[in-house]
């Protein structure tokens, strides 16, 4: 395998775990982590397929410019929201990488997200995609942006956590 091929398939693999860490501080309850995964003016978004295909800006469904904002959020989340318990699973197709530029690795990923309530049911909530710019500096990657684009602007219950 050339040296180039080699670099390329290094980057996939870090930007896969970053990827498998996110999904994980979600799926652990670790909520506190998820902001950590960005870097300081981050951006988080939910944005439908729907509003993305018509063009339309706005309709978000999350839209955090800030690891604060985030952090807000998940301090809501625990202390003032009120909500049935659930369990969130998140499933990732592998990473495509679309571009390095620089320092600044654009790339996607499919996933799943499966909820189960608290009476042990499970059902799809979310199926979609992520648009990721990523940057890589000291040897730890942090998103720049994630972009969550569902499929659907249907959910069978509120988006309450990221996705």
């Amino acid at each position: 395998m050339n040296a180039a091929v080699e670099k390329f398939a290094d980057l996939e693999r870090v930007v896969s775990r970053l990827n498998l860490r996110y999904g994980m501080s979600i799926d652990e309850d670790r909520l506190e982590d998820w902001p950590e995964l960005f870097v300081e003016n981050g951006r988080y978004i939910i944005d439908p397929r729907e509003n993305r295909d018509l063009g339309l800006d706005g309709g978000y469904w999350m839209y955090y410019t800030s690891r604060g904002m985030m952090r807000d959020r998940v301090t809501a989340l625990r202390h003032v929201n009120v909500f049935n318990k659930h369990y969130y699973r998140h499933l990732s197709s592998e990473t495509f990488i679309e571009s390095v530029e620089g320092d600044v690795i654009a790339s996607r990923s499919n996933y799943l997200v499966v909820e189960t309530n608290w009476e042990g049911k499970s059902q799809l909530l979310s199926a979609g995609v992520y648009h990721d710019k990523i940057s890589i500096k000291d040897g730890e990657a942090r998103f720049l942006e994630k972009v969550v684009v569902p499929d659907s602007f249907h959910t069978r219950t509120a988006i309450i956590s990221p996705l």
